[in-house]
């Protein structure tokens, strides 16, 4: 069931009736322990619409970490995992074992790193095993999160989800401000978007280099539209039910450099690698033993350094991989984790450096400069994200740094993707507005506190409108889904 469906909204009415119950609302001394058992039974509907046999796995993975972490011994973490793990790859990777039509479970990947999250944490002790399988998989189910995330911990999210929460029409307007503005990013800008960068990247050996620019910008756009809107509308449906869920963006194109980038970007995903992965790889015998190894090849580089290479490439193969057996996604991984190896094996030269030539982050010039230098990397990067093959990806960064050229016939044949005549030229205004708004409202929510916050609704109702007028019908699916 998407989230932009009819029978969706019907069942979040529904739901919220319910749960908000006529004697709850009148009666605030009315205990509220029902509550999260409709959570439940509204997270079970959500998850059969899409295909009830995909019941079958996500109740294998929730019994089986729930049982085996009663008593989270290494070897019944290892069995969590093994498990969990093993279904996941499976349907993710089902090609290399010659099966091509597994339709894979609705956010089996989320759930996953959930799952093994919670084994891992209950091994480590930093929460105690859950008493209630019902709780577990309430956690587990959560229905605004379990599709593209954000991926909670258990320790932050049950205590949420099993609160009372009383009825307030605050929480119903903020959460319905922030749904419009979710079906905004998704319907309007990355819809609009979307049909140009199909057509190129379907294609590319049949565009210029300057229509290829396009398109990855354009694609960076879209992507970051349509990830974020859903967050908008998961944020905002989570918090009509009065449940508060981690922000998972925050405006991560105004970052200075690829580190604070993917701090910004997917935030869940990125502490959970980072606590899960990079940091249990960094302190392993291992590696350690590693980086005394490659330290006596560079004897001048720092031992800090030197521990977070390997992690750092373990990270990032993996969560290559994770994104899809392709070999686009392996390609991405490297890149980035190349990028980050050359950012933290190069900042204290470059800090030195800045010092040398007095060169101030602070001024404005400066910042935009790393803000668009920042950018430009990521665009690069998401060329193998996007493009279907390695060998597409080669086509177009080599038409990108050998066949661009401004002219007025490359310019005339950067709009063809947007259509003919009068289609193309209300297209191309169409999209230079909205890139333009959308771009304002990021900057001045980046650099003004409280931007847009005096009158969010009336700029829900202008979205709305835009929305309705703009909105591309049909863009049901979420990019992110996918994984």
């Amino acid at each position: 069931m998407s989230l932009i469906s009819v029978p969706f909204l019907i069942l979040i009415i529904l739901g919220l009736i319910v749960y908000y119950d006529t004697i709850h609302i009148i009666y605030r001394n009315v205990e509220g322990e029902h509550q999260w058992k409709v959570l439940l039974i509204l997270n079970i509907i959500f998850y059969a619409w899409a295909r009830p046999l995909n019941l079958v796995f996500i109740f294998i993975s929730i019994v089986t970490t729930w049982f085996l972490t009663r008593n989270p011994t290494k070897t019944h973490v290892i069995i969590t995992i093994v498990i969990n793990l093993g279904i996941l790859i499976v349907f993710r990777y089902s090609i290399f074992f010659g099966i091509h039509d597994l339709i894979v479970p609705l956010g089996i990947s989320f759930y996953t790193f959930m799952t093994i999250g919670y084994a891992l944490d209950c091994y480590d002790k930093k929460i105690k095993p859950s008493d209630n399988i019902l709780h577990y998989a309430l956690f587990i189910f959560y229905f605004p999160q379990i599709t593209e995330g954000p991926i909670g911990t258990y320790e932050s999210m049950l205590p949420r989800l099993l609160a009372r929460h009383d009825f307030d029409i605050v929480h119903i307007k903020e959460g319905g401000y922030r749904i419009i503005k979710g079906l905004f990013k998704k319907l309007v800008i990355a819809g609009r978007l979307a049909f140009y960068v199909d057509t190129v990247f379907a294609a590319p050996e049949g565009y210029g280099g300057l229509t290829l620019i396009v398109a990855v910008f354009f694609y960076a756009i879209e992507l970051y539209a349509d990830f974020s809107g859903y967050m908008d509308i998961a944020c905002g449906i989570s918090w009509m039910f009065g449940i508060e869920l981690k922000e998972n963006f925050n405006r991560p194109y105004f970052s200075r450099n690829i580190p604070e980038y993917w701090r910004r970007w997917h935030i869940s995903l990125n502490e959970w690698f980072t606590a899960h992965l990079f940091m249990p790889a960094v302190t392993a015998k291992w590696n350690k033993k590693a980086a005394k190894a490659v330290g006596k090849i560079f004897p001048k580089a720092k031992k800090g350094t030197l521990r977070t290479i390997l992690p750092t490439i373990l990270v990032w193969v993996t969560t290559g991989i994770w994104h899809g057996a392709e070999a686009v996604y392996l390609g991405w991984g490297i890149y980035f984790a190349v990028i980050m190896l050359l950012s933290f094996c190069t900042t204290s030269y470059m800090k030195g450096l800045r010092k040398r030539i007095h060169w101030n982050d602070e001024n404005r010039l400066i910042r935009i400069f790393q803000t668009l230098r920042t950018f430009i990397i990521v665009c690069l990067g998401e060329v193998m994200f996007r493009a279907e093959t390695l060998s597409d990806a080669g086509v177009i960064y080599k038409k990108i740094f050998t066949k661009t050229r401004l002219s007025g016939s490359a310019i005339a044949a950067a709009l063809v993707p947007f259509g003919n005549g009068n289609q193309a030229a209300a297209s191309v205004i169409i999209v230079i507005l909205l890139l333009a708004g959308l771009f304002t409202v990021e900057l001045l929510q980046e650099t003004t506190e409280g931007a847009f916050k005096k009158h969010r609704y009336f700029y829900a109702g202008a979205l709305l409108v835009i929305t309705a007028l703009f909105g591309v019908a049909g863009q049901s699916n979420f990019m992110y889904q996918a994984f």
